[in-house]
């Protein structure tokens, strides 16, 4: 299913992926992940995300600027210099405004406790999700959030999530 074939007046956690294609003008799937957060901002979709979240995008998003300021270097190259250039991380900035755009979507953003990172620790072994995938799923469980906006299939996988994906050729939500 993709992002547009949410109910309005769903709830559903939004995954990084989804920020990263809105923050990232050139890919193909801006549009559709563009319009589906002016739907959660429009209070239309009651959208949650987490702070684990947030930080994995602001993280991306810098990774993305470096990258386009160095050029062409592997990625693991590329977080080797930025760890030892500290000057040029300090160039970086575009990624520092993500948090508080993000804030604007008018989404619930949850700070997980330690006691749900530890109950996290099951659903990657249930599923075999790496740690911040595990943790969303444990939010979603919590909550009891059925719908994901993501475009990672893994999810796919797991039997109490409907996977809301963008679509590239979306025209309008």
């Amino acid at each position: 299913m993709f992002c547009s074939d949410l109910e309005d007046g769903s709830s559903v956690f939004v995954d990084a992926n989804i920020f990263i294609y809105h923050f990232s003008k050139g890919s193909k799937l801006n549009p559709a992940s563009s319009k589906f957060l002016e739907r959660i901002e429009e209070g239309k979709i009651n959208g949650v995300t987490s702070i684990a979240i947030i930080q994995e995008v602001t993280h991306r998003m810098m990774i993305v600027e470096a990258a386009s300021i160095l050029g062409e270097i592997r990625l693991k190259d590329l977080i080797r210099h930025l760890k030892t250039h500290p000057d040029t991380v300090k160039k970086l900035v575009n990624h520092q405004s993500i948090p508080a755009k993000i804030a604007l979507f008018n989404l619930d953003v949850l700070s997980p406790n330690l006691k749900t990172l530890e109950r996290s620790q099951q659903m990657k072994r249930r599923y075999g999700f790496l740690s911040n995938d595990g943790l969303t799923l444990q939010i979603m469980e919590d909550l009891k959030i059925n719908n994901l906006a993501s475009n990672d299939s893994d999810f796919e996988r797991v039997d109490f999530v409907k996977l809301y994906k963008p679509s590239p050729s979306m025209s309008s939500p």
